[in-house]
Order: C-alpha cells, then sequence, then structure tokens
C-alpha cells in the first residue's frame, strides 16, 4: 500500500507517516510529490491519494483528482481540507473524491480514513438499487423546484464509507419501520441562505440565523414525506422522526455499517449541495441492486 500526497509542502505526509510509525503500523509507502506529472509517475493499483485541498483555485485542484480517475479509475483520492474552507470540497467530490480528511487532523482520524478507503477500494463495491433512489432523487428535484424557487441539476451518483457531509449546514432526517436508515441533505451556508430567502420571497438571508436552520430541517421533511408516499408499497416504506439540522464545517452523521451510503450531487444556481440516503429493509437486505444510473438534468 502506498499513501501518496501532493502537496506544496512535505510537511503533511511527514505527520501522516510519523501518525501509523506511533502506532507500529508498518509495511506502507509514503510518498510526497508536488505536480501532476510527478503524481502519475508515482501512483500505483496500490496507492491512496491525498490531495491538499489549499493553494491553488478549487478547480486547479481538481484536475489533478480527473488526472489519477483517468489513469487508475478504482484508486481512491482523498482531500485534506482546513475546515475552515469545508465548503469548497464539492468541486473535489464532483471530481471524484471519495472522502475528506479535516486538517489539522487527529492521528487516528486520518489512519483509520486513510485504511477505510483503502479497503473500499479494493473491495467489490455494492451496486446501487435505481428503484429506491429515484424516490428521493426525484422528491429533491420538485421540492427545489416548487417550494425553493430553485432549478435544480443532477451532477453525480455515487457511494461513500465516512461519516462526513460534504457542507456546512445538513438536515438530518432518521427513518424507521420497515425500511431504517437515513436522509441527508447537505448545503454551503451560502446556498442555505440563498435557498431560504428564495422560499420566504425575500433576498437572501445574510447569515445562517436560526430561521434558515429551520428551513433547511423543513427542506429535508418535505423530501422525506414525498418519497414515504413513493416507497409506500414497497419493502423500504419507513416512518420518519423530527428533522434535525447539524452545521459548523467537516461535522458528520453517523449512517449505518455495511449499508450503501448512497450521495447524489446536484447544482442549483451555481452552488453545489448533496443528498445522502442510506437505508435498508429492516430484515437486513441492503438497498442494492442495479448499477447506478448516468448523470442527467431533470
Amino acid at each position: 500500500m502506498q499513501v501518496l500526497t501532493v502537496s506544496d509542502s512535505a510537511t503533511t505526509s511527514n505527520m501522516i507517516k510519523s501518525a501509523f510509525a506511533a502506532r507500529e503500523i508498518h509495511g506502507i509507502d509514503f510518498l510526497h510529490v508536488r505536480s501532476k506529472s510527478e503524481m502519475l509517475a508515482a501512483a500505483g493499483d496500490q496507492s491512496v491519494v491525498l490531495i491538499d485541498w489549499e493553494g491553488e483555485s478549487p478547480d486547479g485542484r481538481a484536475e489533478l483528482i480527473y488526472a489519477v480517475k483517468e489513469k487508475l479509475p478504482r484508486v481512491p483520492v482523498l482531500l485534506l481540507c482546513p475546515k475552515a474552507n469545508a465548503g469548497s470540497v464539492f468541486a473535489g467530490v464532483r471530481a471524484g473524491a471519495v472522502g475528506v480528511i479535516n486538517k489539522p487532523f487527529e492521528p487516528t482520524d486520518v489512519i483509520r480514513s486513510i485504511a477505510n478507503t483503502f479497503k473500499a477500494g479494493q473491495r467489490t463495491r455494492p451496486t446501487i438499487n435505481v428503484e429506491f433512489i429515484n424516490p428521493f432523487i426525484d422528491a429533491t428535484h420538485n421540492v427545489f423546484s416548487s417550494m425553493c424557487q430553485v432549478d435544480i441539476t443532477r451532477k453525480k451518483l455515487f457511494l461513500k464509507d465516512d461519516y462526513k457531509m460534504l457542507g456546512e449546514v445538513s438536515g438530518v432526517m432518521r427513518l424507521s419501520g420497515a425500511a431504517v436508515g437515513a436522509v441527508v441533505i447537505s448545503m454551503s451556508s451560502e446556498f442555505a441562505c440563498l435557498v431560504v430567502g428564495k422560499m420566504l420571497g425575500e433576498k437572501p438571508m445574510e447569515s445562517l440565523t436560526r430561521e434558515v436552520e429551520d428551513a433547511v430541517g423543513e427542506i429535508i421533511n418535505m423530501i422525506s414525506g414525498q418519497a414515504k408516499a413513493s416507497l409506500v408499497k414497497t419493502k423500504y416504506h419507513f416512518t420518519i422522526s423530527m428533522p434535525k439540522v447539524v452545521t459548523g464545517p467537516g461535522h458528520e452523521i453517523e449512517h449505518q455499517p455495511g449499508v450503501p451510503n448512497i450521495v447524489v450531487l446536484f447544482e442549483g444556481e451555481g452552488h453545489d449541495f448533496s443528498l445522502q440516503v442510506c437505508l435498508a429493509a429492516a430484515d437486513g437486505a441492503a438497498a442494492a441492486g442495479t448499477p447506478p444510473p448516468p448523470a442527467q438534468g431533470k
């Protein structure tokens, strides 16, 4: 296994190497590179690539991810991002990154993230049941179009293993009954303020107030309610709890271990946001089946 860090400085790579050495975890090669050409020359099938999400523009750093994925599609890419800049990681996820490690990081957290990501990249990934996820996608389109007055486009659908949310504001709905799990919508503070302003027929809200948080909770409530109605006659029918809103850069929301954690990336008004669904039938059958559909607008 190789941990390949792409950064202007070797400091981060050395810190990660020291964290593994302190816990006497051996058999891993640590390599620091500075450029795309060095990265492509060094990366291999047994690599985990860490890209420092600081320095040049997000679009420039995203090009590094596209380059890795073109050469080695199954090699996982993680972003190293300061919590204060967490809202910028959507560009990296859209390019193909599968997770985020917040800086400054705790040694235990970075070891767990790298190990879990490498294991996930090596095993056969579960496929996604289109009939299961489509009601949530359709509900998201309907709620944003009719209630939020925002036209959105689906950009990407993928599976991820970690608990870290991509945005700074997340609305969470726990699901129970014949199917159990959670659905989460996560967005930047800026987009949340814009959406709530449109919901109220006003200018974008100036800051992340309690009113904005309550509105994000109502959005996930409406999405869950519409999906519930569509799934009522399937084995994934469920009841919903009261919505909860979690805020802060780099926050985490746990999901059921061993159940596919499906993330759908959307774009609206020039902003990215994500819908995350982790749901399984109460008998333990995961929501997996046919391959994921290609991204398309609606």
